[in-house]
């Protein structure tokens, strides 16, 4: 089994496309027109290591060329090789700063939230200065 995208590049070429083809209407390049084989897809394989051989298993099972029914065939390979397939070509696409301004997307954004330990404290401190507090339930 391989592990290189230069020995897949054919087959990966007409899956990406076929799962995302241009759109001329809206102005967004297909896949492999967004840079999927030289740039996007090598950086997704890198920041999800673990899907990588799972992703060129499943690639290795379809044909050199692509199919008259390529989304048929990237199905048939079955639920959880689909997934891999289109959840790291999905992935890649999304890492393209042109894509995700066309499409308005800002991208994943990191949320920093600061509590406020002061209110937590004393929030804490009412209920340690209360004290124990023990309900007999058994008793009524």
């Amino acid at each position: 089994m391989t592990k290189n995208i230069d020995d897949l590049r054919t087959r990966i070429a007409w899956v990406a496309d076929a799962l995302i083809p241009s759109d001329p209407k809206f102005g967004m390049p297909s896949a492999t027109e967004a840079g999927m084989l030289d740039r996007l897809l090598p950086r997704a394989l890198k920041e999800r290591d673990d899907m990588a051989p799972s992703f060129f298993k499943a690639l290795s099972r379809l044909p050199e060329d692509r199919p008259s029914d390529p989304l048929g065939t990237v199905r048939a390979l079955g639920a959880d090789d689909f997934y891999t397939i289109s959840f790291l070509i999905a992935g890649a696409f999304f890492l393209d700063e042109a894509v995700t301004r066309k499409l308005l997307y800002p991208g994943q954004e990191a949320l920093y939230e600061t509590p406020d330990y002061d209110e937590i404290m004393e929030t804490v401190e009412r209920v340690q200065a209360r004290g124990a507090v023990y309900l007999d339930v058994s008793a009524e």
